[in-house]
């Protein structure tokens, strides 16, 4: 798929340039969500909008964006594919006064949609993932936050890249299991679900949330907990998820080979069958 597939909105223009004064290219001033689109609607739109502006509250943006204003646009450049990416930048704005925002900058809104689902390739066949040497830094403020500030991600993939595995799993600089590097994690313990908890920093992803519930409205418990290295080498499967990939199950985890569970199956069939009322 190529950028010349891709459509661009800048503040309500189709363009792809922006100034080079905006503080999210300056800074990573800003937040953004990545939706998916399904029959040319964006799949979960309230949630996403709500951590959105969760975050853009967090980072004291003076001025949150219009999410009515949002809707029209996305829905409108939605319109145009059956699949695709939608994918939503907020920044503060464009000033010259260094880290310093004047507190008058109105938000620059990016809008892009990818036609296509190429992210959903491995949800049948399943994913060979390691464990990233980058670490995930604790930040209380920042923490949950999907800001643009992605740099740990960025080398955690680049690795995932150079070893081959689809994804990678990260760790905080205290030895403990956080996520992947674009995605949440589950693991099976006997027949229910561990997750970790999340507390100190991480992305509590929006598929995430949904998975939980399914899992629970189906009889599989779920444990949000403290996870470390011992407990994904001795459990009995795993799989991870964003609002994009859904579900990928994990069949070779640092070289150890996993089966795939039914339960595992079940709750991939259960999740497209909420993305498809949702769409």
């Amino acid at each position: 798929m190529t950028t010349e597939q891709a459509i661009f909105l800048v503040n309500g223009e189709q363009t792809d340039r922006i100034s080079v004064t905006d503080r999210g290219l300056q800074f990573g001033d800003g937040v953004f969500e990545t939706i998916r689109v399904h029959q040319g609607k964006p799949v979960w739109w309230q949630r996403h909008m709500d951590r959105l502006l969760e975050g853009c509250r967090r980072l004291h943006f003076t001025e949150l964006p219009d999410t009515r204003f949002l809707q029209k646009e996305a829905t409108d450049l939605a319109s145009v594919c059956a699949t695709g990416v939608l994918k939503i930048i907020i920044t503060r704005g464009c000033s010259n006064s260094g880290y310093t925002a004047p507190a008058d900058t109105p938000v620059n809104r990016i809008l892009s949609l990818t036609p296509g689902m190429r992210h959903q390739s491995r949800a049948g066949q399943g994913i060979i993932m390691g464990i990233c040497e980058q670490r995930l830094a604790h930040h209380d403020t920042l923490s949950g936050i999907k800001h643009l500030n992605r740099l740990e991600q960025v080398l955690a993939r680049l690795q995932c890249q150079a070893e081959g595995w689809d994804e990678g799993i990260m760790l905080d600089d205290q030895g403990s299991v956080i996520e992947g590097s674009m995605s949440n994690l589950f693991i099976w313990r006997e027949d229910h679900l561990l997750t970790p908890s999340l507390q100190k920093t991480g992305i509590k992803g929006l598929c995430r949330e949904i998975i939980i519930t399914l899992a629970e409205e189906n009889g599989i418990a779920v444990e949000q907990t403290s996870l470390r290295f011992k407990d994904l080498a001795n459990s009995r499967g795993m799989f991870v998820t964003n609002s994009l990939i859904g579900i990928w199950p994990v069949v070779n985890f640092n070289g150890q080979q996993l089966a795939v569970c039914a339960n595992t199956r079940l709750l991939q069939v259960k999740l497209e069958e909420s993305i498809c009322s949702a769409g």
